[in-house]
C-alpha cells in the first residue's frame, strides 16, 4: 500500500506536516484506544505508557497524541525522556495496555516518528497498524487536536518505573564482575544519554561518554550507530576494552573493539549466538537474522552448528520469524539484537551489557569472539527517491539489477529495495571481489538515480 501511514518501524515524517500534524496525531491516539478498549462496557481505560528521545519536538507530538488517548476515554502516562525498549519493558511489567514511543530513531532531527509497542513488549504488529490506521481515516476518529499545548506533565511514578528499567539493565551482568572494565559509549545525543553512563557505572565500568550532551536538535548528528568514527578513535585514545555506539532511541547498538575495529550486529550475533549455545541457551540451535545479513555470518554459524533463519528487514518482523520458530535470538546487521529471555525488542544497552559480560566470562578480548567470523565484501548505498514505483516498472534500474545477479551468480548477492523508514533504495551487493561488488552497485546507484530522483 504506497500511501500507508507506518511504514518499517511506524510513523515517521516532518512534525507539522502530514501524517505528523496535529489533527493526525490526535486521531491516532484515539484510534490506539478505540483498538484497545475490550468489548465489554465500564472496563478500566486503557492505560498507555509514553517516553520520547530528545527531539525537540517530541513533547508537542506527545501532548496532540496525549489529547486523542484522553478524548477516546484512555489515560497516557507520560515517562518523558526514555529509549524506546524502556517504554516497551515497561508496558510488559508494570500493567500498561500499550506503549508508545516517540522518536525517529536514527533519522536526522528534524524527523521524527510515533512507534507503537504491544502490552507485551513487542513491536505492533502489521494487522494492529492496519487496523489503527483504518480507524484514523475514519470518520469516527474525528477529534480536536491538542492545540498549543506543547507538554505533558510526567507520570507520578515516573522515577520508580525509571530505576525499575534501570534495575533490569544492571541485572543483564547476571552478576558477573564487570567492574573496572573500561568501555567507551556514544549515545548520539539520544534517549540514552542519562542512562547508559548512569547503568555502566553502576556496574562499576569506567565508562567514557560520547555525544550525551543533547540540545533538542543534534541528536544523531556526526554520532552514534550511523557514525561510529568518533567512537572507533576514543576506544584506541582512551584505551578503552570496547566501545558501543547506540542510536537515537537506543534500540540498536554497534560495536568497536579496542583498536577501533567495527563489530556490526553480525558480530554481535555471532559472538552472542556461540555463547548461548555453549551455556545450552540457544533453543533449535537456531538464530534469526534479516536478508541483509551478510553471508560470512552464515557460514560462521554453520560451522559452529548454529542455524541462520533469514527473514524480512525490521526488529518486528525478526521477533514474529524467532517466535514461528521457537528461538531466543534475533537481530539485524544494523544493530536491533533480540534476546528473547530480556525482552521482545532490540535494547542497545542490554546489548552492551551482554557482550561485556560474554568477554568477562570467556576472558576474552571483543576482537577474540569474533576472530572466526569472515565477512564477505558488502556495500550498502543509499540512494535518494522521490517515488518508489516497484522495480520492476523501471526498466533500466530493473536491468542493472539482473545484470548484477547474473554476474554474482553462485558467488554473491543483490537486494534492492526501498527503505521503510526514510526516502531512499537501499542497494546491497555482496561478494567475494570488493572492486567488482563496489563497481555493481556504483551501477545500480547511477540508474536509480537517473531513474527515481
Amino acid at each position: 500500500m504506497a500511501n500507508r501511514m507506518f511504514g518499517t518501524d511506524g510513523v515517521r515524517g516532518v512534525p507539522g506536516e502530514p501524517p505528523l500534524d496535529s489533527v493526525t496525531i490526535a486521531r491516532l491516539g484515539v484510534a490506539i484506544v478505540e483498538d484497545l478498549r475490550p468489548a465489554s462496557a465500564g472496563s478500566d481505560a486503557p492505560r498507555i505508557v509514553c517516553g520520547r528521545d530528545t527531539r525537540d519536538s517530541g513533547a508537542w507530538i506527545e501532548a496532540q497524541l496525549a489529547a486523542g488517548i484522553r478524548a477516546a476515554g484512555g489515560a497516557p502516562v507520560s515517562l518523558g525522556v526514555l529509549p524506546t525498549p524502556g517504554v516497551a519493558l515497561i508496558a510488559a511489567r508494570h500493567g500498561f495496555d500499550a506503549g508508545v514511543a516517540i522518536s525517529a530513531s536514527h533519522n536526522p532531527h528534524p524527523d521524527n516518528g510515533i512507534k507503537l509497542i504491544a502490552a507485551d513488549g513487542s513491536k505492533a504488529t502489521d494487522d494492529v497498524e492496519r487496523r489503527i490506521e483504518a480507524r484514523v481515516g475514519a470518520e469516527a476518529a474525528a477529534v480536536v487536536a491538542g492545540g498549543t499545548d506543547s507538554a505533558v506533565s510526567d507520570a507520578p511514578e515516573r522515577d520508580e518505573l525509571l530505576a525499575a528499567y534501570g534495575r533490569h539493565l544492571a541485572g543483564v551482568a547476571n552478576g558477573v564482575a564487570l567492574a573496572g572494565m573500561r568501555v567507551a559509549i556514544d549515545c548520539a545525543h539520544g534517549a540514552t544519554s542519562a542512562i547508559a553512563p548512569t547503568v555502566l557505572r553502576r556496574l562499576g565500568i569506567d565508562a567514557i561518554t560520547l555525544h550525551a550532551e543533547p540540545d533538542g536538535r543534534n541528536i544523531n548528528q556526526a554520532s552514534g550507530a550511523t557514525h561510529p568514527e568518533a567512537l572507533q578513535a576514543a576506544v584506541v585514545t582512551h584505551g578503552c576494552r570496547a566501545g558501543f555506539a547506540f542510536d537515537g532511541d537506543g534500540d540498536r547498538v554497534i560495536a568497536a573493539d579496542a583498536r577501533g575495529r567495527l563489530v556490526d550486529g553480525d558480530g554481535i550475533l555471532y559472538l552472542t549466538a556461540r555463547a548461548l549455545r555453549a551455556a545450552g541457551g540457544l533453543p533449535g540451535d537456531g538464530v534469526v537474522a534479516t536478508v541483509m545479513s551478510n553471508h560470512g555470518l552464515e557460514a560462521a554459524l554453520r560451522d559452529a552448528g548454529i542455524a541462520l533463519h533469514r527473514c524480512g528487514v525490521g526488529d518486528a518482523t525478526v521477533y514474529a520469524e524467532m517466535r514461528q520458530r521457537g528461538v531466543a535470538l534475533g537481530g539485524e546487521q544494523s544493530g536491533h539484537v533480540i534476546l528473547s529471555e530480556l525482552l521482545p525488542t532490540g535494547d542497545g544497552i542490554a546489548t552492551a551489557v551482554t557482550v561485556l559480560r560474554i568477554m568477562a566470562e570467556r576472558q576474552a578480548s571483543l576482537a577474540g569472539l569474533v576472530a572466526s567470523l569472515t565477512i564477505l565484501p558488502q556495500v550498502l548505498l543509499n540512494v535518494p527517491v522521490t517515488r518508489t514505483p516497484p522495480i520492476a516498472e523501471v526498466p533500466e534500474l530493473e536491468a542493472a539489477v539482473r545484470d548484477a545477479e547474473t554476474q554474482l551468480a553462485g558467488v554473491g548477492r543483490v537486494l534492492v529495495r526501498y527503505s521503510g523508514t526514510e526516502p531512499l533504495l537501499r542497494v546491497m551487493i555482496e561478494g567475494t571481489d570488493r572492486d567488482a561488488v563496489e563497481a555493481l552497485a556504483a551501477r545500480i546507484a547511477d540508474r536509480a538515480q537517473a531513474s527515481l530522483a
